[in-house]
């Protein structure tokens, strides 16, 4: 059984995605939308809806317990999601990675959450479940993501051409990732 990710920062009690929150992620993903639209795949109108938001969670629950993904949800202090940090597509065996995908709410960004949210998760993944390699893409344009996963210590690798359907257009990524220091 898997250990369950569960800790506080200055500005955030950071954990699983639990039944109880289809409410509040469907919230975060409601108030985000025009926010959040560049940065993602186009989302049908039924996305919005909390049955759609229960459905995620659970399967997400699901694909915890198999050991292929880890979605976590930053709460405020008044419990309210204000980012979304995905470890997914656990890959065990010789490769022991995954692929990281996060974002934050309109209102919280450039105050430097993520720089706080994620070397806690980040550090889970490697110490508790024993990853080796935690792989990032972000778009050439999302200057901030770049910015930010450097500062995490994620390195360049490569740059993938069409690499994602972001927005309804085929998009170009930068292709990085961060190995476990305790593996080197």
């Amino acid at each position: 059984m898997l250990p369950k990710p569960d800790f506080h920062t200055r500005h955030a009690h950071i954990r699983l995605l639990q039944a109880e929150d289809a409410a509040e992620l469907l919230d975060y993903y409601s108030r985000n939308r025009t926010h959040l639209a560049p940065w993602e795949p186009e989302r049908a109108q039924d996305f919005y809806s909390q049955e759609n938001m229960l459905h995620r969670i659970l399967e997400a629950e699901g694909e915890f317990h198999a050991g292929k993904q880890v979605k976590l949800g930053a709460f405020d202090e008044h419990n309210k999601l204000i980012a979304s940090i995905d470890f997914s597509q656990i890959v065990w065996g010789p490769m022991q990675a995954c692929f990281l995908g996060y974002s934050i709410d309109a209102q919280q960004q450039g105050k430097g959450l993520m720089q706080e949210f994620l070397p806690p998760c980040i550090a889970f993944m490697f110490r508790d479940l024993v990853l080796h390699r935690i792989q990032a893409s972000y778009m050439t344009s999302n200057i901030r993501s770049g910015k930010l996963l450097q500062a995490l210590g994620f390195v360049q690798e490569g740059l993938a051409k069409d690499y994602l359907k972001i927005n309804g257009q085929w998009q170009n990524h930068v292709l990085t990732a961060k190995l476990n220091p305790t593996h080197s």
